[in-house]
């Protein structure tokens, strides 16, 4: 039976090179995306072309049916082992122009749908099951352009820390990864997201069964 990593959000950018760094260590990927069916596929085929194995679920994470649904179609595919909670809205908005509905919508994505994916996820995962959340220097320090998303990256912080401590009884460890891309671009950016991936990877893997509620922060600027 094989081992399942689900990574939300993973269509394109930091959540595809998980997907891809995960599928590169043997497991089986769920490419989540919300309805980029296409760009899903292209993951897909760039994991299978390596020899990897993955498969393109859609699921709007904010949508209790389609998650239950997401996590129903895992549990016909093998051993849920990894969820990478990725999925996020990070839009730039002054203060002064986020509305109510702006604020919801960004903590709904964020922080309800990696709840949601969690809450259907644990009955799938068993003892050596890995949570691991995406989180940004947004969620450990103030961002004035993106209230509502440090709001939203802050609370996936509490989530963090609380359920590792809730699950360590079940052997269920639970983690953050923490990056710092403000201003890289280009081929640093993709270095960054590749440095990303393997912290990710280091979390999902057996070596790390002692690690849990903990924040990795990973480090995108050249001194």
């Amino acid at each position: 039976m094989p081992d399942i990593a689900v990574v939300t959000g993973s269509g394109s950018g930091l959540g595809a090179k998980i997907a891809e760094e995960l599928a590169g260590r043997g497991l089986t990927v769920v490419v989540n995306v919300r309805t980029d069916v296409g760009a899903a596929g292209e993951v897909v085929d760039r994991i299978r072309g390596r020899g990897g194995v993955a498969e393109a679920v859609p699921a709007d994470v904010t949508d209790e049916t389609q998650v239950a649904a997401m996590f129903a179609r895992v549990r016909d595919m093998g051993r849920l082992r990894v969820l990478v909670n990725n999925a996020s809205l990070r839009r730039r908005q002054p203060v002064e122009e986020i509305t109510s509905e702006d604020f919801r919508e960004v903590l709904d994505v964020t922080l309800g749908g990696a709840f949601n994916c969690v809450r259907h996820a644990l009955p799938l995962l068993g003892e050596h099951g890995r949570i691991i959340n995406i989180l940004g220097s947004n969620a450990m320090a103030g961002d004035a352009s993106r209230v509502h998303v440090s709001a939203a990256k802050h609370g996936l912080l509490g989530l963090t820390l609380s359920l590792g401590e809730a699950l360590k009884p079940r052997g269920v460890t639970v983690n953050a990864v923490s990056p710092d891309i403000r201003a890289v671009e280009g081929a640093d950016l993709l270095d960054c997201q590749q440095r990303v991936a393997r912290t990710v990877a280091m979390l999902a893997g057996s070596d790390a069964s002692h690690v849990t509620g903990a924040v990795l922060g990973v480090a995108c600027h050249h001194a």
